[in-house]
């Protein structure tokens, strides 16, 4: 089987580019490289893989996100529970507690969210208009909570709100 000129993976012999590093393989005409098979030219006892010296290109898409573009990520109302998984999960953001703090602070404001979501219509039940009303202030409210999140971090300026943001500072902390 043949291997890539530039990074020594394996390539089908029908292959007209490496699937690795994408350089065209030579056994196609118009190609400027030759295919390589195992043992033509690569030194005894390296086998296949990637040669020498060779660094595989970045994969990682959050390579050039700064921790200001996290955080403002994170407060994105109700849907800033996606990248804030995402940034705790992610390998670049493990150690950064200020993104850590507003990732967790984020999704306890979503978890909010969802207990006003369920909680607000059993407990106002049967009173009709005011039910309605006091969803609606309050939804809004929280809402509202998401956007000042998101501009006070745009700005760099860290905000603990009560309760959630003592939860959040604990969690980021545990986590680091």
């Amino acid at each position: 089987m043949p291997f890539c000129t530039n990074c020594g993976a394996q390539v089908g012999g029908a292959d007209a580019f490496c699937h690795n590093c994408g350089l065209p393989q030579g056994s196609h005409p118009g190609s400027q490289q030759g295919s390589q098979t195992a043992g033509a030219s690569r030194p005894s006892g390296t086998g296949p893989g990637p040669a020498p010296g060779y660094t595989a290109p970045t994969t990682d898409f959050l390579h050039g996100m700064s921790e200001r573009t996290a955080s403002v990520l994170c407060y994105i109302p109700v849907f800033g529970i996606i990248p804030a998984i995402i940034f705790l999960a992610s390998q670049k953001f493990r150690r950064n507690a200020r993104v850590r703090f507003d990732a967790f602070q984020s999704l306890y404001l979503f978890v909010a969210w969802l207990i006003l979501h369920a909680v607000v219509p059993v407990v106002f039940m049967g009173f009709g208009p005011a039910e309605t009303a006091m969803a609606l202030l309050l939804k809004l409210g929280m809402i509202g909570l998401w956007v000042v999140l998101l501009i006070r971090a745009s700005r760099d300026e860290p905000t603990h709100i009560p309760i959630l943001g003592e939860l959040a500072a604990r969690s980021a902390a545990e986590q680091s």
